[in-house]
Order: structure tokens, then C-alpha cells, then sequence
């Protein structure tokens, strides 16, 4: 199995190919920022504490991208702060890191497109409410996003789904049952992007 290091070094090896060869079909620079949703990935477990105190597991997002266009596919990629907690029945947990999602974004009609692509995570700050119930894991993550977006020309507003492929521990067995958990959020974004000089 490829470590999530290697991972990451393929991933920023094929964004950098990437952005050298297609640079000539138009780019252009742009910023970004929301709001997260985060969850265990045990939704039913997760049920009475996300209904009970939903805003405990909101967290919000900022960040710059480049995109590179050609008809209606563009490749995505970018580099976001993300602040953000959950909160499940053993506690919660509180974290800072730097997501490098790489997204290949297809325009399906003139304003609204679907993106998908691998996510890779950096947490570098990391605080549990009863830290004798969790494991401190490796910082590097990687995990997948896809959504849903509305442009209306430089203006972007986008729905993702973002799954890590992880898997994170709990310490002990405990009374609900499996030992891992994988993190889950729904992230919503507002982009302004700076259009770039096509070359022809």
C-alpha cells in the first residue's frame, strides 16, 4: 500500500506537470472561503449530539486556487486554511490544518458544474475535550471531495461532500462499538476568481 506521504508527493508531482503544460489554454487566480459541517462519519451514533448542539460542529474555511480552464473541464487545485470541530458521545475534537484539494471541475450546463478529486490534509493542530479517549494519528491525511457548483463569471458558489480515507482511533472499545472513525464534512464555498489572458 503507497503511504500517504508518497501520495502526496505524486499528487504535487502531477499538479505541477499539470499546471506547465496547460498553462497556455488560460488560467487564472482566485480566493475563496466558507463554512464547514463536520461530522464522525457515524451519523447515527453522531445523531443526538448533532441535533442537540449543531453549531458544535461548525467550522469555517479560507484559502486560494488556481484554475485552469479548456471548454467546459478545468483542473482545480488548492490550498485552504480550515478551522473546524465534531462532536460525538466521546467527546470533541477541535482542529486546525491545511487542505491541498486537487479537483477536476466539469461544466454540465452554462452555470453549474460537478467537481471531484483526491484531498490531501496537513493537521497541524489537533485538541480533544477528553483526550484519554482518542489517539493522536499521523498529521497527513487523504481523503476525496466531489459537489456541486453555480457560476455566474467570476463568482462561484459550490456544495462538496469530503470523506477521509484515514482511519482514526479511539483508544479503547467503547459502548459504541467500532474503534474508528473517519472524518466527514459538507463544505460550503464562495469563490471570486481573477481571470487570467488566454494565449493563443
Amino acid at each position: 500500500m503507497i503511504s500517504t506521504k508518497k501520495s502526496l508527493l505524486v499528487v504535487l508531482l502531477f499538479m505541477g506537470v499539470t499546471l506547465s503544460s496547460q498553462a497556455q489554454q488560460g488560467s487564472g487566480f482566485g480566493f475563496k472561503g466558507g463554512m464547514n459541517y463536520n461530522t464522525s462519519g457515524k451519523y447515527f451514533k453522531d445523531a443526538r449530539q448533532i441535533f442537540s448542539k449543531p453549531g458544535e460542529n461548525m467550522g469555517y474555511h479560507l484559502g486560494i486556487f488556481f484554475q485552469l480552464s479548456s471548454y467546459d473541464i478545468a483542473l482545480r487545485p488548492e490550498m485552504i486554511y480550515t478551522k473546524s470541530q465534531f462532536t460525538t458521545d466521546l467527546g470533541s475534537v477541535d482542529f486546525q490544518r491545511v487542505d491541498l484539494p486537487v479537483l477536476v471541475k466539469m461544466r454540465l450546463f452554462k452555470v453549474i458544474g460537478f467537481s471531484v478529486g483526491p484531498s490531501l490534509h496537513y493537521t497541524f493542530d489537533e485538541k480533544f475535550s477528553k483526550p484519554e479517549n482518542f489517539e493522536k494519528t499521523d498529521p497527513f491525511g487523504l481523503g476525496f471531495q466531489l459537489g456541486l457548483g453555480v457560476n455566474l463569471g467570476p463568482v462561484g458558489l459550490d456544495l462538496r461532500f469530503e470523506r477521509e480515507l484515514n482511519e482514526r482511533k479511539y483508544s479503547f472499545e467503547n459502548v459504541l462499538g467500532n474503534k474508528d472513525y473517519k472524518n466527514q464534512q459538507l463544505i460550503l464555498g464562495l469563490s471570486f476568481m481573477i481571470p487570467g489572458k488566454k494565449i493563443k
